[in-house]
């Protein structure tokens, strides 16, 4: 694993790179100023694939409006994407008639007038997200070639991101409940690797040290969850660090599979808040962090155009 330095190639051949984009709610922010920082740097990608909210961040930078998508984090607030319960949707709630604890319709309609099919079906990147069905266990990585409508475009966003116990599942074609598939697989790498890709670039949200306790039963739960998805995303990097090194020892494991350079970026200091706080102010600043961190990272990388001139010249 590296941490964004360039990896030097004997092929002429451009490496096929995957943009990984795992789940961490208000702390989605973050990867937006990665992505800034990649675009400066001129790093495209052919994949992109999310669960929860790096789902969603993936969908706005498949359709290649990077910019739309930081300023919808500069002005949105947790308002914007869910409601708290009302009277009569806790009573339902004791009756078993609903299965989420907040309301997030107003995600649902941000969603309709943000994502676009057709884009996403044009782009260079192939876009993808993966979510779990409550009813099954399956957990399943759905890409934008098995989406036929608008409306099962929002339908899958809708699943991905819909955290479990906060969120409603959501029904796909029809069937099943289908929820955050963070809990199994926050980061899918496997399949970036499967489709051939060479380097993948992993945005975590979870700093690589934590010192805060948490103070109330709310922060328990959700202390809970981000070390179910922190070990789901480090589970993921040790499997392809481990097949890399039996490439490296001709082990008979390995046979059939290629050596991929994987660059995880990740808060280099503490992220000040949890996955259902959303502030404008907030979110501009973890934007700032990551596109500072993700600089740092990236400071010896050289641009495609800049490594041609400097073939020229030699």
């Amino acid at each position: 694993m590296t941490n964004g330095s360039q990896v030097t190639s004997t092929s002429s051949v451009a490496p096929k790179r995957a943009l990984v984009l795992p789940g961490g709610g208000g702390r989605g922010a973050y990867q937006v100023g990665v992505a800034k920082a990649l675009k400066e740097k001129k790093i495209e990608f052919d994949f992109a694939f999310g669960t929860s909210i790096g789902g969603l961040n993936a969908t706005m930078l498949a359709q290649g409006q990077l910019d739309r998508l930081e300023a919808l984090w500069s002005t949105m607030k947790g308002s914007d994407i869910f409601h708290l319960p009302s009277a009569s949707m806790v009573g339902r709630l004791v009756l078993g008639h609903k299965l989420g604890l907040l309301d997030n319709s107003p995600l649902e309609n941000l969603l309709k007038r943000e994502v676009n099919l057709q884009l996403l079906k044009q782009s260079r990147t192939k876009v993808g997200w993966c979510t779990t069905d409550l009813c099954s266990l399956e957990t399943r990585l759905v890409t934008i070639d098995d989406i036929m409508s608008t409306n099962e475009l929002v339908d899958i966003l809708m699943a991905t991101s819909a955290i479990p116990m906060a969120f409603p599942p959501r029904h796909l074609h029809g069937s099943g409940l289908w929820v955050d598939g963070g809990l199994v697989r926050n980061t899918p790498m496997e399949t970036a690797i499967q489709l051939g890709a060479d380097e993948i670039f992993m945005v975590l949200l979870h700093p690589e040290t934590i010192h805060a306790c948490p103070t109330n039963m709310f922060e328990v739960l959700v202390r809970c969850l981000d070390i179910v998805l922190d070990a789901s995303a480090r589970r993921e990097i040790q499997s392809a660090e481990l097949y890399n090194r039996l490439i490296a020892t001709g082990s008979v494991e390995s046979l059939g599979r290629k050596n991929v350079n994987i660059r995880v970026f990740q808060p280099r200091k503490a992220v000040n808040t949890t996955l259902l706080e959303i502030d404008p102010e907030r979110s501009r600043r973890l934007i700032q962090q990551g596109y500072e961190d993700a600089m740092v990272q990236l400071a010896d990388w050289k641009t495609e155009d800049e490594s041609v001139f400097q073939e020229s010249k030699s």
